[in-house]
């Protein structure tokens, strides 16, 4: 799996979160569980005026923030 950083959203008041990991654009929910019997999404609300960071690299312990995690090296 190709690893992504973490991506900005701004300007925004609800979003559906992926509970199923299956979407496509985790963390935000595609869908997906509909055809794979996954759970229905979470729905969070945010304040409009701040800038969040959502983590898609699927390793944070803070679903679905980034926690930086990704910057971490592979500890055994």
């Amino acid at each position: 799996m190709e690893e992504k950083g973490p991506f900005k959203i701004t300007d925004a008041e609800e979003l559906a979160i992926c509970t199923c990991m299956q979407s496509n654009h985790w963390p935000l929910c595609d869908g997906s569980h509909h055809t794979l019997s996954g759970d229905g999404p979470d729905l969070i609300k945010l304040d409009k005026t701040k800038t969040y960071y959502f983590c898609g690299c699927y390793k944070t312990k803070n679903r679905p923030f980034c926690d930086g995690s990704h910057e971490k090296k592979n500890e055994r």
